[in-house]
This record gives structure tokens, C-alpha cells and sequence, in this order.
């Protein structure tokens, strides 16, 4: 399921084998225990599943442009996918959000999706964010705020049509709300979550 649309040309990607773990805290101290099962936000995996099984995606310039770069943690069975995005579109940034990146897991069905959209700073990140849900027909299941990996978060889990369910992720970069989320049938949500919660947790703005 595509939660967002297409764009012009890809950045420069590097992939890294990850050393490392990514770290996720609530704001003001160091989280131990995670608010709801089904978003996994803690010590999703051991640093040896991190070497063995993902990869660091590393986007330096997508749409040629160093200000929208960013990284994050994808299996390493999984594919990018091209898209492509109209000029118009593009120079609308603030009316549509606009896709940097869409990873696909061998179960087509199964996808990470990076996206963002311009909105003027006045506008807080979570009225935006439930703005756009309400706005794209996504039922809010449970939520959560904190901060992962730097980055203040506005953290959901949606219902989404087609009877998908979405752990989706929107953080705020100057004038930017950067959109990660990732999507699986509902049946087979549960399978992929710790996936997805790697993937909303690691993402970093370069």
C-alpha cells in the first residue's frame, strides 16, 4: 500500500552493515519499558541481529537537494523501489506530501515508506500530524511522543484502508515534517512490527 506518491530522481545511497544499536528515549529520561506491545520502541534488536540482518541506508541528497538527506535500519532482504514524481508536484511540496524513499520486503506487500511535506513553522507537529491523518482516512489506534534519535516524535499506529495497519512516525526539520512509516496487511503486521519499529526509531535527518 502506498501511502504517499513519487518522485524525480534518486539520491546518492550508500548501504553500510550497521555496528552499532540505535537508542530510543522519552523526553527528559532513558525508557526502559515500551508503552504499547505493538510499537516496539526498546532494544528492538540484539547488536548481532543488527550486523547480521540490516543494512544502513544512507540518502545524501535526494532530489538533489543535501537538505532533505537522511538515514535508517532496512533488512537486507529487502529491495528499494523507483519512483518518479512530477516537476508540479515537486514545486508543491507544501500542499503534497512528497516520497524520498520506498523499501520493499520480499512479501510485496510489506513496505517502509519516507516521505515529507514543507509546512510553515508556526504549526505545531502534532496538530499537523493529526491533521493529515484525518485528512487521508486513517484511523489514530494509540500514539505516543518522545524522542528517537534526536529527533522529537509524534509516534502512531493507524488502521489504514484495505485493512492495513501502519506504525508511521512524523518528526519536524525546520520548515519540513518528515513522514516514516511502515505498512503491512493487519494480518501480518505482528510479523513485521519490530521491523517498523527499527525503521521509525533509526531514521536520522543528515
Amino acid at each position: 500500500m502506498m501511502l504517499t506518491r513519487m518522485w524525480i530522481r534518486r539520491g546518492i545511497l550508500l548501504i553500510v552493515v550497521l555496528s552499532a544499536a540505535i537508542v530510543a528515549a522519552a523526553p527528559g529520561a532513558l525508557a526502559t519499558q515500551e508503552s504499547f506491545a505493538d510499537m516496539p520502541t526498546y532494544n528492538i534488536f540484539t547488536n548481532e541481529e543488527l550486523r547480521q540482518d540490516f543494512l544502513r541506508m544512507e540518502y545524501d541528497a535526494p532530489l538533489d537537494r543535501q537538505e532533505l538527506g537522511f538515514l535508517l535500519l532496512i533488512p537486507k532482504t529487502w529491495k528499494e523501489m523507483p519512483l518518479t514524481i512530477s516537476r508540479e508536484q515537486l514545486e508543491h511540496d507544501d500542499e503534497n506530501t512528497i516520497s524520498l524513499a520506498l523499501l520493499r520486503a520480499p512479501e510485496k506487500e510489506i513496505q517502509v515508506e519516507v516521505a515529507y511535506c514543507r509546512v510553515p513553522e508556526a504549526i505545531e507537529l502534532e496538530e499537523w500530524a493529526r491533521a493529515y491523518l484525518e485528512g487521508n482516512g486513517l484511523d489514530l489506534l494509540r500514539f505516543q511522543t518522545g524522542t528517537f534519535s534526536e529527533r522529537e516524535v509524534f509516534d502512531t499506529l493507524l488502521k489504514a484502508p484495505g485493512d492495513y495497519k501502519v506504525r508511521m512516525t512524523f518528526s519536524r526539520h525546520g520548515d519540513k515534517i518528515f513522514i516514516v512509516s511502515g505498512s503491512a496487511p493487519a494480518s501480518l503486521y505482528e510479523k513485521y512490527m519490530k521491523v517498523f519499529g527499527l525503521a521509525v526509531v533509526s531514521f536520522h535527518k543528515l
